[in-house]
């Protein structure tokens, strides 16, 4: 999870380079194993997500083919904005009837004192998980914050991330690996360079 964001880590779950691109999700199992990690899910509503895909397989299997669509309208559209280009209409489309279809299982409700946002309780758990990643990327591309937005410089590496360092130069998903492996290229470059 080094995305910054969940939605970015949700775009991360898949890789799109090279001629075998890797759905590192693999399916609606794989997407609540993720979502657990991801702190999107824990105790009943992980329950109620691993009876949902046992009790009903084709209402997982179709979910999870919108999410999938969904993850990669998100990458396009993340992925223009980091380059500074327009989103294509039918991506930001995509991303509107995620808003609608999220909002169908949202309520407003005051606990303690404070107002927020809740799943109705007969929403199921595969919605409430997306619910969440989908809010994550709203809020993202209307915070003002998409010039920090940034694509790993690593080679073979295309995950997304926010980047929330002081400076805002961070170029790598990771230090302790693309980051790294930048450096031993650099440094036997420089062996072999010297070497000669």
């Amino acid at each position: 999870m080094i995305g910054g964001n969940a939605a970015l880590d949700f775009v991360n779950t898949a890789s799109r380079w090279g001629d075998e691109p890797v759905d590192r999700l693999d399916g609606a199992a794989g997407f609540a194993e993720w979502a657990t990690i991801a702190g999107l899910l824990y105790g009943d509503d992980q329950k109620m997500l691993e009876a949902e895909i046992e009790g009903d397989p084709k209402f997982a299997a179709r979910f999870y083919r919108d999410a999938s669509a969904l993850r990669e309208a998100m990458y396009r559209v993340f992925s223009a904005a980091a380059a500074g280009e327009r989103a294509k209409p039918e991506d930001l489309e995509t991303l509107n009837e995620w808003k609608v279809r999220a909002a169908k299982h949202c309520r407003i409700k005051q606990m303690d004192g404070v107002f927020r946002r809740r799943c109705t309780e007969d929403a199921p758990a595969l919605e409430r998980a997306m619910r969440l990643i989908f809010e994550a990327a709203e809020e993202l591309l209307l915070s003002g914050r998409l010039d920090r937005l940034r694509t790993c410089g690593g080679d073979h590496c295309e995950w997304m991330f926010l980047d929330l360092s002081k400076n805002g130069k961070r170029r790598w998903c990771s230090m302790a690996t693309c980051g790294n492996e930048h450096k031993v290229r650099q440094f036997r470059k420089r062996k072999k360079k010297a070497a000669a």
